[in-house]
């Protein structure tokens, strides 16, 4: 079998060459401005490191290649040219290619923009169908970019999709990898093509992939079929292998919640021949937009059951949580006041003068600088900026002394976003030139270990200052802490809390001031309290009681709460409310006599109303339930009821 590193077979007792080896790893080394900070993965084309900017907290992906591949010319210079031609793929679903230059070990690295997030091959699938809608959706937006440019991918997989997040809380799904099945491509050698092997996902390749025939963009429309058959049903058509003949099962018929409309489409996308599949990304687009009771938006998050909510999870659309409303009202500038997200403003020091290479032909111009460390500064500038990583003469001068170097470029501050911090559009950055951080630090009056390095302390993360902000909005209501519906069932909310943690688990992996990680550590155990409480049936239908929440008390009791469970907690809410029981009583019996005499909706008023006085009264919430079933033909699991004396 071909070795998984390097898709070549090896001789018995023969490790990989381009295996990942703790012992070579280049964590703790240097790429330029950047520090290489953590292994994200090791694959067949090369080893990728988190690698983070330290004054700024500003991190990236390098991916670093094989040195048995790097060590032959062809490859190599594939490498080269892919990224080359990968620098103009700017799209919000694909993980940008930033720059190739020679790294640590003089190895060949790509700069690539840090996706972070969950990989589809981790999701917890089944998903609804207007999920798997959305994210397909978004997926061949980046699709059809690349091949408008004649790009193609090659090598979609779930493993190589990631659904995170953006700056307003929307969900994203970005695309890896564009390029790296080209370059594997021209590493195989005549004899293994002729021996039929080739390079990608074994359980995505299309048909005329594994026949080593000309691919085109159907190949790549072909494998994210496959990846929506895995988000609809949980398993992937064909099994790992290659397709052979069989055709795959109508997701429909695996999986009840999957129309059959969606089902059709998935199918057509998986079609052994190109030519039956959809002729373009653009066309597997408009089919899935055509599926009932889904919606897409390439980008906004909506469904037409309901809104996508912070930790990606469906909540009615009458039901938005409150976060979720302040996350919109922040993107579309009704945020009210919170805590302020600090931008660049701090003053540069009295004498000193920066001449950078924006003007034309990268002539300098003098600017204004702030947040001056000696390892780089904010320059101010409302031009067009030089791209992310790119390298920009400077001329530093300082009491006569005068410093002229190349700098890189690490971050840019756009207009919007100056905008929003109330401060000045331009770019950070940082040197590797020694005079000039003897310069700075002179100007500075700074001795000894420099400001702004490794054991500074960082500054705060813009992203999670705004969902700490939100977060303390609703930190007393677990429902809406989670997103969840108030009918929530109990695995859903188990999954609700373990997407939850998951994503405050990432932002623990940044580099965060101490005050941020402590609120981070606080929302973890809210939320972890909210699992608590809205996990367990018998602490839940309390928690509900109380609050009216009748959908939820119902959830606890089709759990299996016992009658004999519920009474202690139903006489002690009782004794709490003197006049109730009598009350709903009284009305419980109007009740039954409207429904003696067919009067049924107005029967379900009178039950809702007495239900509100009495939630935990478990016979009159069956018998509610049973007439609501018999007369509105909809599920026994209740929606969100809404009486004339409380909002269920």
């Amino acid at each position: 079998m071909a070795c998984r590193h390097c898709a070549v077979e090896h001789a018995a007792g023969t490790s990989c060459p381009g295996s990942f080896s703790r012992a070579a790893s280049l964590e703790g080394q240097r790429h330029g401005p950047l520090l290489l900070r953590s292994v994200v993965g090791s694959g067949t084309l090369g080893t990728v490191y988190l690698a983070e900017h330290p004054p700024s907290g500003h991190r990236f992906a390098v991916k670093v290649l094989h040195p048995h591949l790097a060590s032959r010319p062809l490859v190599r210079s594939r490498f080269l040219a892919e990224a080359r031609a990968l620098r103009g793929l700017v799209h919000r679903n694909v993980a940008r290619v930033l720059d190739a230059r020679r790294g640590p070990g003089g190895l060949p690295c790509l700069l690539m923009e840090y996706a972070e997030g969950e990989r589809f091959s981790q999701l917890p699938v089944p998903l609804p169908a207007a999920e798997v809608v959305e994210l397909l959706d978004q997926a061949l937006d980046a699709l059809e970019a690349a091949h408008a440019r004649g790009l193609v991918h090659g090598d979609v997989s779930a493993d190589n999709l990631v659904l995170g997040w953006d700056a307003r809380g929307w969900r994203r799904v970005k695309l890896l990898d564009f390029g790296a099945n080209a370059v594997l491509s021209a590493s195989l050698s005549e004899e293994e093509r002729a021996c039929g092997m080739v390079v990608g996902s074994p359980a995505f390749i299309a048909p005329e992939q594994w026949a080593g025939e000309a691919v085109d963009g159907r190949a790549d429309l072909y494998a994210l079929g496959v990846v929506g058959y895995l988000l609809a049903t949980g398993r992937l058509p064909f099994g790992f292998g290659r397709v052979g003949t069989l055709a795959a099962a109508p997701p429909h018929q695996l999986e009840p919640r999957v129309p059959e409309a969606l089902s059709r489409v998935l199918l057509r996308a998986l079609a052994q021949r190109p030519e039956e599949r959809f002729a373009s990304a653009r066309e597997f687009r408009e089919a899935l937009g055509a599926v009932p009771g889904t919606s897409t938006s390439p980008r906004r998050t909506r469904t037409s059951k309901g809104t996508l909510s912070l930790f990606g999870q469906v909540v009615p659309e009458d039901g938005a949580t409150p976060l979720h409303v302040a996350l919109l009202d922040a993107a579309h500038g009704r945020e009210e006041a919170g805590p302020p997200v600090s931008g660049p403003r701090v003053a540069a020091p009295e004498g000193l003068g920066v001449r950078l290479g924006l003007g034309r032909d990268a002539e300098l111009v003098r600017v204004t600088v702030g947040d001056v460390t000696v390892d780089g500064f904010f320059a101010h500038w409302v031009g067009p900026l030089p791209p992310l990583a790119a390298q920009v003469p400077v001329e530093l001068s300082f009491q006569g002394s005068v410093v002229a170097c190349d700098c890189d470029v690490v971050r840019h501050v756009t207009v919007e976003e100056a905008r929003a911090w109330e401060g000045a559009s331009g770019l950070c950055v940082q040197f590797a030139s020694e005079a000039a951080r003897r310069l700075l630090g002179q100007a500075l009056g700074v001795q000894g270990v420099p400001r702004g390095g490794p054991d500074a302390e960082p500054v705060p993360d813009g992203e999670l200052a705004r969902l700490l902000a939100r977060a303390a909005v609703v930190m007393k209501d677990p429902y809406a802490l989670l997103g969840a519906s108030r009918g929530e069932d109990f695995e859903g909310v188990r999954r609700r809390v373990s997407a939850t943690l998951r994503r405050l688990s990432a932002f623990g992996q940044r580099r965060l001031p101490t005050g941020q990680r402590r609120a981070l550590e606080v929302l973890r155990r809210q939320v972890e309290l909210a699992g608590r409480t809205l996990g367990e049936p018998l602490a839940r239908v309390g928690f509900d009681a109380v609050r009216g929440n009748l959908a939820g008390v119902s959830r606890c009791v089709e759990a299996g709460l016992t009658d004999e469970r519920v009474e202690p907690l139903r006489k002690a809410f009782l004794e709490a409310r003197p006049l109730a029981e009598s009350r709903a009583r009284a009305l419980f019996t109007q009740g039954h006599a409207l429904e003696v005499g067919h009067s049924l909706e107005e029967a379900l008023t009178r039950y809702a109303e007495a239900l509100a006085l009495d939630p935990l009264n478990t016979s009159w919430l069956r018998h509610y339930q049973d007439l609501r079933a018999r007369t509105r033909a909809v599920s026994v699991a209740l929606d969100p009821v809404e009486a004339p004396t409380a909002s269920f």
